[in-house]
């Protein structure tokens, strides 16, 4: 019984740390676009999505860094030139067959297409 409490220990902090990566990966791409990162006190904003409303775009993340990037119309058009250049980088590797004999694994997203940057719209309130 010991054994199985710390295999699953091992394995919900694998779990973190994976979900932590994924969030760094998103709000390093963010910050490279030029979004501003704030503290977070607009409650309703949905964890880790971009979303947008009356022109600004927001993405918060209130598990890791209890904070809100926040950018306007050219930080978006950044975001997605950036965005854009990941896909076609990703594209040239997997283009590429396999990585010293070994095959490359198509479904791997990683830092190429980090999550929750597909723009949705922003909760209303009330609803």
């Amino acid at each position: 019984m010991k054994c199985a409490a710390v295999l699953l220990a091992v394995a919900l902090a694998g779990c973190s740390a994976i979900q932590e990566r994924s969030a760094l990966d998103s709000e390093e791409l963010l910050a490279e676009a030029g979004f501003r990162r704030e503290p977070l006190t607009e409650p309703g904003l949905p964890e880790r999505q971009l979303v947008e409303s009356a022109g600004a775009y927001k993405f918060a993340d209130a598990k890791f860094c209890a904070c809100v990037y926040v950018g306007g119309a050219n930080e978006y058009a950044a975001l997605q030139r950036l965005r854009a250049e990941r896909m076609a980088e990703r594209e040239w590797i997997m283009s590429r067959g396999s990585v010293h004999g070994a095959a490359v694994d198509r479904t791997a997203w990683s830092a190429w297409k980090p999550e929750g940057l597909d723009l949705m719209p922003a909760p209303v309130a009330g609803r």
